[in-house]
């Protein structure tokens, strides 16, 4: 994808985004994106923006377009090669992956529930979320150094 390409893709994304919808600006990048490559818009092995250029276009927090990435890439739309770029790769997952992440989902749709209950938002549950992973990485960092 060139420049405009992306340039194209973040204009498109940008009108289907809706800041007030209850849907997380993440998984509303993640409809878009698959929709896209499920139309052609977007093909096998064409390399996305970076998270930084994406976000930038979009005027989101660096973190929205990461999450995006990241769910992406575990639904089997995406790959990340660390250093180089994302792109869509599209692998269908099969039978006991759709299984798990179907159980994983409603495990999230648990927790949402939950955390509304106690008056907090999605944004705020996956900002605790996003404080968990980095306190487990930090965690096993402390335990290598040892």
């Amino acid at each position: 994808m060139t420049d405009a390409g992306h340039a194209a893709l973040a204009a498109k994304l940008a009108a289907a985004l809706d800041p007030g919808a209850e849907q997380p600006l993440s998984s509303q990048i993640v409809d878009r994106v698959w929709l896209d490559v499920i139309d052609g818009t977007i093909e096998t092995g064409e390399r996305l923006p970076t998270v930084r250029e994406l976000a930038v276009h979009l005027g989101v927090n660096p973190k929205t377009v990461e999450r995006a990435y990241e769910q992406l890439e575990r639904l089997g739309i995406v790959s990340t090669r660390p250093g180089e770029a994302t792109f869509v790769r599209l692998n269908v997952p099969d039978d006991d992956a759709r299984k798990r992440r179907h159980e994983l989902e409603q495990c999230g749709l648990d927790a949402v529930a939950r955390a509304e209950s106690l008056g907090f938002s999605v944004e705020d549950l996956l900002d605790a979320l996003d404080d968990i992973r980095t306190a487990k990485r930090n965690h096993g960092r402390d335990r290598s150094e040892e």
